[in-house]
């Protein structure tokens, strides 16, 4: 594996370096960008067309026994005891379900024996279970907490460590299995107090669910998002449990969980609330793991995503490759291409067009995808362009992301910091670097072509948008500031 990693690393900066060298490579790697680009961009709206599938009624889940895993690294110890609370208090029977509580690799005892101490508190309701040395992240933390699950559970509930959830959460998670047949099912995530502070970054981080999700559902292949999702047991443990191969464990396990014929439904309704990360910083972390691991995912999984099958079947894949490309951006490779052509005067202009060409398809999927659902929900104006500004401030970490894992290289598991304590709000180098080149390359008169100067002016784009999500996350991390403090303290 490490070997087929290098060698594409490899074979990646070699027609990366040769399209720099040869603008007719680079002709020919920019025209296939683009049609990866319009591919992708006319894709996502097709499958929503498609024609939904029904459940088909093959197992009854009205009375289901869960096993609730919350997966903990260096998490505040009184924030991780807010989300047992309030899982301790479900409106089920409490001798229908466990609490799991799964910490690795947690080296300050006095983080982790805190919650300990609560749990030991709970006998028979919480098992606490602490090790050092877990293989595989999250992942691997889950695979200890599925060994762990008492033999009579039929579903595994996976709930994140800063996720408080309504106290119906398990009774709308059973009437979710009773109703749809399904294997697995997934909630949407939230978060709390975003309406007055950051409505932009959550509108931006719900378009995922509200498109993505909802046209997969149709299909019965959602993809898992980590947090608030049920799954059968037996489907479970029959793909093997969680795999750390990619740093997104959950959309892996999604796309095993469909492979293997297992369905999995979309359930659109809010039952739990967490925090979102508290910078910019954090910000663009997530979206880099998100984004590269999809594209781990999509690599590990190509094979099997793309073999041509029977119309429903085509359906359920090509929902589950939006899935998985809900981020992915090709556009740093236009950009290196052009700023090294405009630099060096090498390239020659259909080569730099086409690149720029590029680079605003990207722009323009962006804004189609997050302002068409703005429209759609009917949120307000404000709501809608601050959505627009997180998703292009991220745009610069989406291409580095998809650059990375298509490059085969190595990719760490970063747990968003969620303690409030480490939050500077800092802009990343990525902006800056792609400001300073692109306004540069306008002041010292390269453009001539208007394709190449509208590409360079929206590579402008993502640095004054990122200073306006940061804005709003300060001020989301003011107004939780009390509330963190004492969870964390």
């Amino acid at each position: 594996m490490g070997a087929n990693v290098e060698l594409r690393a490899v074979f990646i900066w070699g027609i990366l370096i040769l399209s720099a060298v040869l603008p007719a490579v680079g002709l020919f790697l920019c025209a296939v960008i683009i049609v990866v680009q319009i591919g992708l961009m006319g894709l996502r709206p097709f499958v929503s067309c498609l024609p939904a599938r029904l459940a088909t009624g093959r197992q009854d889940f009205a009375s289901p026994r869960f096993s609730i895993h919350v997966a903990t690294h260096a998490e505040p110890p009184r924030l991780v005891i807010r989300t047992l609370q309030a899982l301790l208090d479900q409106d089920w029977p409490s001798d229908a379900y466990e609490i799991v509580v799964m910490d690795n690799n947690t080296a300050d005892p006095a983080v982790w024996k805190p919650v300990k101490r609560f749990c030991a508190a709970h006998p028979g309701r919480i098992a606490f279970l602490h090790r050092t040395g877990v293989k595989g992240a999250k992942a691997g933390a889950l695979n200890i907490a599925l060994a762990h699950t008492r033999d009579d559970a039929t579903h595994v509930v996976t709930v994140d460590a800063d996720y408080v959830v309504d106290r119906d959460f398990l009774r709308r998670a059973a009437e979710a299995l009773h109703r749809t047949a399904a294997d697995y099912v997934q909630f949407p995530q939230s978060y709390v107090a975003t309406t007055t502070t950051a409505p932009g970054v959550d509108a931006e981080l719900e378009e995922y669910f509200r498109t993505n999700a909802a046209a997969a559902d149709e299909a019965e292949a959602v993809l898992l998002t980590g947090t608030l999702c049920v799954i059968s047991k037996t489907a479970l443990v029959s793909v093997g449990g969680w795999s750390g191969a990619t740093t997104t464990e959950d959309a892996d396990l999604g796309v095993r969980l469909c492979h293997a014929g297992f369905a999995g439904r979309f359930i659109n309704r809010v039952v739990g609330k967490g925090l979102l990360p508290l910078s910019l910083r954090d910000l663009e972390r997530q979206r880099y793991r998100w984004c590269s691991g999809n594209v781990q995912t999509l690599l590990r999984h190509g094979r099997t995503i793309l073999t041509p099958a029977g119309e429903f079947e085509l359906h359920k894949r090509l929902v589950i490759l939006t899935q998985l490309t809900a981020w992915f951006s090709l556009a740093l490779v236009p950009f290196a291409l052009l700023t090294v052509w405009l630099l060096t005067a090498q390239g020659h202009t259909v080569a730099a067009a086409l690149a720029a060409v590029a680079i605003l398809l990207a722009l323009c999927d962006i804004v189609s995808r997050v302002v068409a659902r703005g429209l759609r929900d009917g949120q307000a104006l404000p709501v809608i362009l601050h959505a627009l500004a997180c998703r292009i401030a991220l745009a610069p970490q989406s291409a580095k992301a998809t650059f990375d894992a298509l490059a085969g290289c190595r990719l760490k598991f970063v747990v968003t910091d969620k303690s409030g304590g480490k939050g500077s709000g800092s802009l990343s180098i990525c902006h800056l670097v792609v400001f300073l080149t692109a306004l540069l390359l306008l002041l010292g008169g390269h453009p001539a072509e208007p394709l190449i100067r509208a590409a360079l002016l929206a590579l402008l784009l993502p640095l004054p948008a990122a200073l306006l999500t940061d804005r709003s996350l300060r001020a989301y991390r003011a107004t939780i500031a009390s509330p963190v403090k004492e969870v964390s303290a």
